[in-house]
């Protein structure tokens, strides 16, 4: 019995210490065998050996943990799994210089007892370092009588604060120098600054190409220099004013153009002319273009100093009197069409008798708007496939037969607005036909003192 029980015991001791015995950590990071210049960050790889999934936590050492940070301090880790994470290390200010030493621990969650730790060594340097970021110029191009300012951008990556910062430039054109300036700064350790300083250029300062010369000094050396080159511009002063000559028939606009500057160049001289007056102008010796509602005249000239010329456009307003006129003899003519009566022909009714179909003829005469129609005469026509029936309701007609049937109807003075309405009856005499045509009809008269004739649509009728 007693042997049964030692056996059971040890088996569960057993048990209960194999998980702990066997868990271990595996801890690997890059450039385990050197030192480096702070700030560094380090790359640390984890990897669960167990047999489930355990939550490692990365410790900082005490008397470094104000110089470290983690980027993930506890990381869940699947059995056989590798995660990664970050040590940055940055040294404080007014630390002494030197090498140090130190370790770091991963500690697992779930196995209290297992952990593993592992050695970091870094440098801390005290030294002068700017880091030169950029020159930028206020401008690409220049006038004369302007300043050329410069800009520069520059950090102080080192340990300790530039008092004597230092920025020049010289401008110069060929070996001549234009102009120099400095300017004095400070930079403490770990900022940035932006200084600037400027060269006047002269009032009349020739075109061309510029270099400026650039220099950043320090602590008694130089820390970068260079050159950035810019274009002083050629300066053309043309001055321009219009007048005008003519008034109704054509209107001449002249512009006069001097060139008050001090070098030749081709300019181009532009003018704005907006509808309706573009539709009239004309510009010789100018190219045109269409913007929007606008016309645009360019002339390009090149002028000697102190040279003037002339360009001229016109705005021939002839074509509104023509088109005036036009208009006028339109209305008038609209105006005599429009007092003389028309007439309006249409079948209104079509039936059976005796096996013949008879159709209904409607004639309607209409005096419109202006004026007495006087002497008017209603004419119509019936084809030969047709014969009038002796049938009239209203106004009798005088009848002519033959090959076609004209029927005539004096319906005598027709003052403005009056009605004539007449209808006819006609027999279709054949019946085979897949369609009849009649003629149009006609009305003529006169309307104070002049003749008019007017005539209505033709019928068509499918039989």
């Amino acid at each position: 019995m007693k042997k049964a029980l030692l056996i059971l015991s040890t088996f569960l001791l057993f048990v209960a210490i194999t998980p702990t015995s066997l868990a271990h950590i595996e801890i690997d990071y890059r450039e385990t065998d050197s030192c480096n210049i702070l700030p560094y960050t380090y790359e640390i790889n984890i990897t669960n050996t167990h047999e489930s999934r355990d939550i490692f936590r990365v410790r900082k050492p005490r008397k470094f943990s104000t110089w470290m940070s983690v980027t993930n301090s506890f990381m869940r880790i699947e059995p056989n799994e590798t995660k990664s994470t970050e040590i940055t290390v940055k040294a404080p200010r007014n630390i002494e210089l030197g090498e140090y030493n130190t370790q770091f621990s991963v500690i697992s969650e779930n196995y209290k007892n297992v952990s593993a730790s592992s050695e970091l060594c870094f440098i801390v340097l005290r030294d002068y370092s700017m880091v030169f970021e950029s020159l930028v110029l206020e401008k690409v191009d220049y006038g004369p009588g302007e300043e050329v300012r410069a800009f520069v951008t520059v950090e102080n990556d080192g340990t300790k604060d530039f008092e004597d910062g230092e920025f020049h430039i010289e401008v110069m054109k060929g070996e001549e120098t234009i102009g120099r300036s400095e300017k004095g700064f400070v930079l403490e350790t770990g900022k940035s600054k932006t200084i600037n300083t400027h060269v006047q250029m002269e009032e009349y300062q020739p075109p061309g190409e510029y270099i400026l010369h650039y220099k950043i000094r320090g602590a008694g050396h130089t820390i970068k220099s260079g050159e950035e080159s810019f274009d002083v511009l050629e300066v053309v002063d043309y001055k321009t004013n219009e007048t005008t000559d003519g008034m109704y028939i054509v209107r001449t606009n002249t512009i006069h153009a001097q060139n008050k500057g001090n070098v030749v160049e081709e300019k181009n001289i532009e003018k704005n002319i907006r509808l309706p007056l573009s539709l009239l102008a004309t510009a010789e010796g100018a190219e045109q273009r269409r913007e929007g509602f606008s016309n645009v005249y360019t002339w390009n000239i090149e002028l000697e100093p102190g040279e003037t010329t002339q360009m001229s456009y016109e705005i021939n307003y002839w074509p509104i009197y023509i088109l005036i006129i036009l208009v006028a003899l339109i209305l008038y003519r609209t105006y005599l069409y429009m007092k003389a009566p028309v007439v309006k022909k249409e079948v209104v009714k079509s039936e059976i008798s005796e096996d013949k179909r008879i159709l209904t003829v409607s004639l309607h005469v209409k005096n419109r708007f202006f004026g007495k129609a006087k002497n008017v005469i209603l004419e119509d026509t019936v084809p030969s496939m047709a014969r009038v029936l002796d049938e009239f309701d209203t106004l009798e007609p005088s009848i002519k037969r033959g090959d076609e049937t004209t029927l005539h109807w004096k319906l005598g003075d027709m003052n403005s607005g009056d009605d004539r309405v007449i209808h006819y009856k006609a027999k279709v005499l054949v019946e085979s036909v897949d369609e009849l045509i009649f003629p149009e009809a006609r009305v003529r008269g006169s309307t104070d003192g002049r003749t008019f004739e007017r005539s209505s649509s033709k019928v068509r009728l499918g039989i």
